[in-house]
């Protein structure tokens, strides 16, 4: 199998861990020959540091032969949008620009495909791309359906683009790889007539060799970096409406007036100024939800700055290791999210022996399901501050131990992403 992956755009986060997860196992696997790793030029020193060396990933980027045909009309599309910006036809000028970028993109892809001789093309996000036309198998992942399915009012035309672009995808695809049941079933209750198309593969919550963090299993229940006397709760989530910061903001308010000692670390961008009182969110900014969201989050954080200064920490955006280290610090992971596409930081948890406390949400059972770690888990009702906050003093009155390297490879080894490449590559291959 020759597998290429077109990444036009990526999320620094989960995402890029899924990335970074499957192909490091991807290129562990006899099946695959190769795989072509197509990004924009100046990713591709990122992630040539990410990955692992090896001759079976091939770097390339969005480019063609200079003398190709496809080269040429390339140029022609640049001098016909040259020439409208200088009649100022800003319509024609922009159509010209997304005519580029789309045909950029699917010639490079059909070039690279030919040139290696690739077998399959996966994408690990489609969202607003256009689908290329080839001649080999064409599959996708999709993580969520934010657009439809999270609790934030997006506009008529905005729904009707992003649900269109899915529907292209959806009849180009020959499969789609759901990263949760849940988000299998939001897509097929949209479009019921691509269900045969539709199939689950989990996630894995381990460590990526990208993130060298594999360290983490001989540390165990007795690191020296946990502290056993100040219970830590860790959220690494970037801030957003439906990520819920606002509720662990209230519940650890509450807990701070009873006196109780415990840390709480927010990592993700804006955490920082979520601390600070002083958040500011791209997300629907003119819609009366937001401006409701932003307003409790500032007032909250700053008529309590003496507690948000002592008990919380926001360290906003921060590397891969950082985020390692707080989940070795961690005691308890907290992830209030009121919709995820999977949600990895309780995968990611569980994986590394640490206990959760995390809203009631569908794709939540399904993780612990696949670990059968409802030891490890709590739940509360998604957006019950009280509830929130009574698992967490539960939780600090009488703290959970973490599991042994020695559990956590007994209990979880069953679905590493080693067991995620396998069934990419087995469902592939079926094709």
């Amino acid at each position: 199998m020759k597998l290429i992956v077109p990444i036009e755009f990526y999320r620094q986060g989960g995402v890029e861990r899924v990335i970074c997860g499957t192909i490091e196992r991807l290129i562990e696997l006899e099946e695959v020959e190769e795989i072509i790793l197509v990004l924009p030029k100046k990713e591709i020193p990122y992630f040539q540091e990410k990955l692992p060396k090896s001759p079976k990933i091939k770097y390339e980027s969005f480019t063609l032969p200079s003398k190709s045909l496809q080269s040429r009309i390339l140029s022609l599309i640049n001098k016909f949008s040259s020439l409208s910006g200088n009649f100022k036809a800003e319509k024609f000028t922009k159509f010209l620009k997304r005519l580029r970028r789309k045909y950029q993109s699917e010639f490079s892809i059909k070039y690279l495909a030919n040139h290696y001789q690739a077998t399959h093309c996966l994408y690990f996000l489609i969202n607003l791309l256009n689908p290329p036309n080839l001649n080999i198998h064409l599959a996708m992942v999709s993580h969520d359906l934010f657009w439809r399915f999270a609790p934030l009012s997006y506009p008529e035309s905005y729904v009707r683009k992003y649900d269109l672009n899915l529907l292209e995808w959806l009849k180009k695809v020959d499969i789609v790889f759901a990263v949760s049941q849940k988000t299998r079933q939001d897509i097929i209750s949209i479009f019921p007539e691509f269900s045969d198309k539709i199939t689950t593969i989990p996630n894995s919550g381990f460590p990526t060799k990208s993130n060298a963090s594999r360290e983490i299993f001989s540390l165990g229940e007795n690191s020296s970096e946990s502290n056993e006397e100040l219970p830590i709760f860790y959220l690494p989530s970037s801030f957003g409406i439906y990520k819920d910061h606002l509720s662990l903001l209230k519940a650890g308010i509450k807990l701070a007036e009873k006196k109780l000692k415990f840390k709480i670390v927010l990592i993700g961008k804006e955490t920082d100024n979520l601390i600070a009182g002083k958040i500011t969110l791209s997300q629907q900014k003119n819609t009366q939800e937001y401006i409701d969201y932003l307003h409790q989050c500032q007032e909250i954080s700053q008529n309590n700055q003496n507690i948000m200064q002592e008990y919380f920490e926001g360290l906003g955006y921060c590397s891969d290791e950082d985020v390692e280290k707080w989940y070795r610090n961690s005691s308890c992971v907290v992830f209030p999210s009121k919709y995820e596409g999977f949600g990895l930081a309780l995968s990611e948890a569980v994986v590394r022996g640490i206990p959760a406390i995390v809203s009631d949400l569908e794709v939540f059972r399904e993780q612990v399901d696949i670990y059968k770690c409802s030891d490890l888990v709590d739940f509360f009702p998604m957006g019950d501050v009280d509830a929130l906050a009574n698992c967490m003093e539960k939780f600090i009155l009488n703290p959970r131990k973490r599991l042994s390297a020695e559990e956590i490879d007994t209990r979880f080894s069953h679905w590493t992403w080693r067991e995620t490449a396998k069934e990419y590559v087995r469902l592939l291959g079926e094709l």
